[in-house]
């Protein structure tokens, strides 16, 4: 992987921490808990609910995505040439796959090896 590449890489990387860290900051507090004595009808309040639960299963994938995220950051900032190598075959990982899944340690072929197991 070249310099260039990696630059571009990294910025995408940045760039969707970035939206990660400032959508969870803007998600802070909307998943409070429907109270009994909350003036709502019954199903109002179990859309109330669903609406709650699937915030809150959204805010753990971008939090797992940043963590994701973080540690390819970490990978790409290292001044070794393993980024964007296969950990399984070593031969280097397509850079439109890079650029969809920073935190690829695959190529495809052996990402697909890997699920068939």
């Amino acid at each position: 992987m070249t310099q260039d590449d990696r630059a571009i890489v990294r910025a995408r990387v940045v760039e969707r921490i970035d939206e990660i860290r400032v959508s969870l900051q803007r998600d802070t507090g909307s998943t409070s808990a429907v109270t009994p004595d909350s003036a709502i009808g019954r199903l109002t309040r179990q859309d109330a609910m669903q609406a709650g639960h699937m915030t809150e299963a959204m805010r753990r994938q971008r939090q797992a995505e940043l963590s994701r995220l973080e540690v390819a950051l970490r990978r790409i900032d290292q001044d070794d040439d393993e980024y964007g190598e296969c950990g399984q075959c070593e031969s280097p990982i397509a850079m439109a796959r890079l650029m969809a899944r920073p935190d690829a340690r695959l190529c495809v072929a052996c990402a697909e090896l890997a699920e068939r197991k």
